[in-house]
């Protein structure tokens, strides 16, 4: 009697989701792709490694609601990784067993117990930026004379002037920056969205002469490593954390005990509200879909607030009493409203 086999569909799902439906049914960026991608190779080990069963041979019935629990409890108790890691992991699984669903209506009971699964709950750590003070330091610490000190500022400087996430640095090409004025910078973020932000002019000359020095051509990636290749994202945060701790060694007091990149992207957000720039020009210039994301640079800076409840506090005093005609027409105000 010949023997049943049954058909895996998993590979051929995931390959679709990751290679078509992310990328070209939602428009999602490569380096979106690439953390939904990392989320299934951390599966892959925990299947082999855990359950003893080879990535494969993984099937979708595999993947039900006790397994990718079990997962979720893996990375966070024998990997280390943080509670926002996990639900980022999580994220991406849910997302998978939706299009899976849709996709092939026959596994929907799997997909559906996936979807079951909460997002774990978690304080947020304080936001790291520096103070302007700190960031002029930071700043000044670099000798442009030398090209390694000078292709390293430009890196920093671009973070901050336009509060651009690393992916978006990463990926600037030299004809993407406007050298004559007004001097722009086209960004490439989240979801495909390209967005123009201003950049100093002062910026700009630094960027011409490492342009020069490098030989850099229209095309060609603004910042590569010592192969030619695009600089990655480990590379920057390894430049920013050495010019970092050379900073504050220099000057300890004026630094916390340690910053990202993203952190010049908080101090550039959080500079223009203690300047009293509008939320909605920050949203834009950082590429935030709604001004919401953007408010919590308001909510977590103490200056900020004690600057706007001084605000308050102060029309308060100053405001004058209702004169008798305001007072009928408030009067009047509210009786419409309440028939």
């Amino acid at each position: 009697m010949k023997k049943k086999t049954f058909k895996n569909d998993f590979p051929k799902l995931l390959s679709k989701f990751l290679m078509v439906y992310l990328p070209k049914q939602r428009g999602f960026s490569s380096n979106t792709v690439t953390n939904y991608s990392y989320a299934f190779k951390e599966l892959f080990e925990y299947m082999k490694e855990k359950e003893n069963i080879n990535p494969s041979k993984i099937t979708i019935e595999m993947l039900g609601y006790a397994s990718i629990i079990s997962f979720l409890d893996y990375l966070e108790n024998e990997k280390g990784v943080s509670a926002n890691t996990r639900n980022n992991r999580l994220a991406a699984i849910k997302s998978f067993m939706t299009y899976v669903s849709y996709e092939a209506p026959e596994y929907v009971n799997t997909c559906s117990t996936v979807s079951k699964i909460k997002m774990k709950k978690f304080e947020s750590k304080p936001m790291n930026y520096l103070t302007v003070e700190a960031t002029e330091f930071l700043f000044s610490t670099f000798d442009q004379n030398d090209p390694g000190d000078l292709r390293d500022l430009c890196i920093i400087l671009l973070l901050y002037e336009s509060g651009a996430r690393v992916s978006e640095l990463t990926a600037i090409r030299r004809s993407e920056i406007k050298l004559k004025a007004p001097h722009t910078l086209i960004l490439h973020g989240k979801g495909n969205k390209s967005r123009i932000v201003p950049i100093d002019a002062s910026v700009v000359r630094i960027i011409k002469r490492y342009t020069d020095l490098y030989g850099i051509d229209a095309e060609d990636f603004l910042f590569m490593n010592i192969h030619g290749e695009q600089l990655s994202r480990k590379g920057v945060a390894y430049i920013v954390n050495k010019c970092f701790q050379r900073a504050k060694q220099m000057n300890p007091s004026l630094f916390p005990e340690r910053i990202s990149p993203h952190s010049l992207r908080h101090s550039k957000a959080t500079h223009l509200l203690e300047n009293g720039v509008n939320l909605i020009y920050i949203r834009d210039l950082l590429g935030h879909a709604s001004v919401t994301t953007t408010e919590i640079y308001s909510k977590t800076n103490p200056e900020i607030k004690r600057k706007h409840l001084e605000e308050a506090a102060q029309n308060l005093i100053e405001e004058e009493e209702f004169n008798e005609d305001e007072k009928d027409n408030l009067e009047e105000w509210l009786n419409k409203m309440i028939r």
